[in-house]
């Protein structure tokens, strides 16, 4: 299986910050500013796959980051939580802005939020002190990975539980519609090679019309830029990997030919495959 650009805690472990605490499974980190810390790990404009879950807490400015192909901007006091193996991109952000972030992974069994969900100001107190609590814990020594254990444990139910509490609340008529919408998305990011509107629109149970429409009027963009968008993303992903030649990335991506790739890529992203490539292996 083909390895793509992925961005693992475990990575890290070899960044110098006194703020920075890692164990296996576990990191957590306060006070970063952004405007310091791209480049190190997370380079701004590059497509990440997480391969752990992710809170980002923002304490000052403001944070765009696309995941999964959406994009969420998160200033003061709000929250975004990331499921494990989202594909994450840092869009932009002010020069003021400073995060806490805490990666960590739980028992495959333990319930889980679709990708991604964003708290907001109102849970800012109990996020607050659920950090400053694992933090404190996390420095003890000796460290008492049972505790953390515990901790995230129920952080993570006390999110699952507002994600719940805040869709039923937040449910209107077009719900359903936004509901098709967002697992058309999800679709998109957990299958590669697939560019059939109809593929997509059997898998919901829905007809490829239906889909195109109930998408352009969700999003106000065509179910066709959105699954170009997605074959980009893998792309993108695929690129970093120097053992595969470009036509092997056609390829993966069932792409039939690759001066169609070559065109659809630098239609999308104003340079080619290799241009790409290249200005990412100089940064």
């Amino acid at each position: 299986m083909t390895q793509l650009h992925k961005m693992s805690i475990t990575q890290l472990s070899d960044v110098e910050d006194l703020h920075l605490v890692t164990y296996p499974g576990f990191a957590i980190n306060q006070g970063v500013r952004i405007a310091s810390a791209v480049g190190h790990i997370m380079k701004q404009g590059e497509p990440y796959r997480l391969m752990e879950n992710r809170i980002v807490r923002v304490l000052n400015g403001c944070l765009k980051l696309s995941v999964n192909l959406i994009e969420y901007k998160v200033i003061d006091n709000e929250s975004l939580y990331v499921g494990q193996n989202s594909i994450v991109e840092i869009l932009d952000y002010t020069p003021d802005t400073v995060v806490d972030i805490m990666g960590f992974t739980l028992a495959a069994d333990n319930e889980n939020i679709k990708c991604v969900y964003k708290l907001n100001a109102e849970c800012a107190k109990w996020i607050e002190i659920y950090f400053q609590l694992i933090y404190a814990t996390a420095q003890a020594l000796p460290f008492e990975n049972r505790s953390i254990h515990h901790l995230l444990m129920s952080l993570h139910s006390r999110i699952v539980e507002d994600s719940h509490t805040h869709s039923n609340e937040h449910a209107h008529p077009k719900g359903r519609k936004e509901q098709f919408f967002h697992s058309f998305i999800e679709l998109l990011n957990s299958i590669s090679g697939k560019h059939e509107l109809s593929f997509y629109a059997n898998r919901l149970n829905i007809s490829s019309q239906y889909l195109s429409r109930l998408t352009a009027e969700t999003s106000g963009i065509t179910a066709g830029d959105w699954i170009n968008r997605a074959v980009i993303l893998q792309a993108k992903l695929l690129l970093r990997n120097k053992e595969l030649t470009i036509e092997q990335i056609a390829e993966k991506l069932n792409i039939s030919t690759l001066p169609y790739f070559c065109r659809l890529f630098k239609r999308e992203v104003g340079i080619t495959p290799s241009q790409y490539r290249i200005t990412k292996d100089t940064k």
